[in-house]
């Protein structure tokens, strides 16, 4: 997969949390670890596993909370959504 230059991994510890304001309509992908996305005055819990991606439906403030180590991708739904299978295998591994 080839990342387009202004695109990169954001790389989560245990229990870190990232910050995403007013992202209506970006896509996170998980590429590796397990992540749980809320956004603001949503009752929804979405929780992504390596490969998945969801599309962040509200402005206002959204979070993606990692369980464990993981990596995910934050941009338009082109650039990371679907994730390619190869790229989720390598940042697995990693």
């Amino acid at each position: 997969m080839q990342l387009p230059r202004d695109l990169r991994p954001i790389r989560l510890h245990a229990r870190d949390v990232h910050r995403i304001e007013d992202g209506q309509g970006l896509a996170v992908t998980c590429l590796r670890g397990n992540v749980w996305i809320t956004q603001d005055r949503d009752l929804r819990d979405v929780v992504l596993s390596p490969g998945q991606s969801f599309v962040l439906d509200r402005n206002g403030l959204a979070l993606a909370f990692a369980f464990k180590d993981a990596t995910i991708l934050v941009g338009q739904p082109g650039q990371v959504w679907p994730a390619d299978p190869a790229a989720v295998a390598r940042y697995r591994a990693a």
